[in-house]
């Protein structure tokens, strides 16, 4: 059993999405976040870092996103209910449209 599903099994009450779903989602971002920072580890050791610097970048923000994500997954109140709310075809999506539009134009790949 994983780390984060042995504390998120301690938590009182229930969330929207299923404990176990949570725990692989907490696992795969850890798990990410770490073959990011471990590349960029191996880029630095290249003999031309220079040409490594669009790598780097890509790893650091790759990690930054899956280290904020586990944060947001894990807290029990996050109000995931309203982040879920933000999905394309989620009937309160309309609501979060504005602001998803600003996310897409931002990283057209999110979508």
């Amino acid at each position: 059993m994983s780390y984060a599903r042995q504390l998120l099994d301690t938590y009182t009450g229930t969330g929207i999405v299923d404990v176990g779903v949570r725990a692989a989602a907490i696992d795969a971002l850890s798990d990410c976040a770490q073959a990011c920072i471990a590349d960029i580890d191996a880029d630095l050791s290249e003999h031309n870092v220079t040409d490594m610097v669009a790598c780097i970048r890509l790893c650091l923000d790759c990690a930054d996103v899956c280290t904020a994500t586990i944060g947001v997954t894990s807290r029990q109140a996050c109000g995931c209910h309203e982040i879920a709310a933000c999905l394309p075809g989620r009937p309160s999506s309309a609501r979060h449209r504005p602001q998803r539009r600003r996310v897409l134009d931002l990283f057209p790949h999110a979508g």
